[in-house]
């Protein structure tokens, strides 16, 4: 029995038993040691520990409700455990236990570190994916002006030389062209990284369809939400010259306390009945639920198309405009 007692008291877990009663009756050294963090005299009932655990003392600090996990002072983080035993005989206990769970917490914290430094790392991914296109065409556009850059240099320096050296009026001419097809590739290219206002956009091709577009409120304070706007207002444009055969089409922007909207309507003829998303509304439902935003068609007894996006999207685009 000694033996047994022994090899209890050297566990590494700390264990405690409770009768019937909730009177301890067996507590080895480990819950001891323990158990005097939590008590001055330590514990004698089961309800005396569970107190104490409810409201442990300011040295003791209680990590997870749920899961009873406690940091003590020596740095340990211990969990608590209840469990209701048997013995052969029928007699029954309490068992409580108090396993040190620190290096499972320590690399549970580690995990969540790298956790979110790899959120934070896939979020630049992510932008930098969506920025690609974008970087592509600047990167192309720069390369073609240098290009130009050094067309024009060679062409000034021939045409100087030509002068120079009284050349025939064949080689000046061809030293002009030269001059005269690099400047008009510098200009095409100026006018086609000249990106138009994107509302602006949609309204004049709108205006190219025979469709005018009148709009009411403010615009909205994004790039990109104008974006996605101009995409709307260029599908229910042509759907409204194709389908209803209107000449109109009515953008409403207004802003509620927590987000802000978009509606379209036009002065074309109603459906005749429920609209089913082609490609070009699913492919706008597509753009403005992957920007956070909800868009919703009512179809009778007029074609109604509502937007909105939280508020919180407009800080989460605020650097396209810059």
């Amino acid at each position: 029995m000694d033996r047994i007692k022994e090899c209890f008291d050297q566990l590494p877990v700390g264990v405690c038993f409770f009768d019937k009663n909730g009177v301890v009756r067996l507590i080895n050294h480990r819950m001891l040691a323990i158990v005097s963090h939590l008590r001055k005299n330590g514990v004698q009932t089961l309800a005396e520990l569970e107190h104490s655990l409810q409201s442990p003392p300011a040295a003791v600090c209680c990590l997870n409700p749920q899961l009873q996990i406690y940091r003590f002072p020596d740095g340990r983080m211990l969990r608590f455990g209840k469990e209701l035993i048997a013995t052969k005989a029928g007699v029954r206990y309490t068992q409580i236990t108090a396993a040190d769970v620190t290096g499972l917490m320590q690399k549970q914290n580690q995990l969540k570190e790298e956790n979110a430094k790899l959120e934070e790392a896939n979020q630049r991914l992510r932008t930098l994916f969506e920025q690609m296109p974008q970087i592509i065409r600047e990167e192309e556009t720069l390369a073609m002006k240098l290009r130009v850059h050094d067309d024009i240099g060679h062409s000034i320096l021939a045409a100087r030389r030509a002068l120079l050296q009284q050349a025939s009026l064949e080689q000046i001419r061809a030293s002009a062209a030269l001059w005269d097809r690099s400047i008009a590739v510098l200009y095409r290219s100026n006018q086609m990284t000249m990106q138009p206002e994107p509302l602006e956009g949609a309204k004049k091709r709108a205006n190219q369809m025979g469709v005018k577009v009148l709009q009411v409120g403010d615009d909205p304070p994004t790039q990109h939400l104008r974006r996605l706007c101009a995409l709307a207002i260029r599908e229910c444009a042509a759907n409204c010259a194709r389908h209803a055969g209107g000449t109109e089409l009515y953008v409403h922007f207004w802003q509620e306390q927590s987000c802000m909207k978009f509606s379209l309507t036009n002065n074309g003829a109603p459906p005749e009945k429920e609209i089913t998303e082609g490609g070009g509304l699913s492919m706008l439902r597509h753009h403005v639920e992957k920007a956070g935003g909800r868009m919703e068609i009512q179809s009778l007894p007029r074609f109604k198309l509502m937007l909105s996006f939280p508020k919180k999207e407009e800080t989460a685009y605020e650097s396209d405009d810059r």
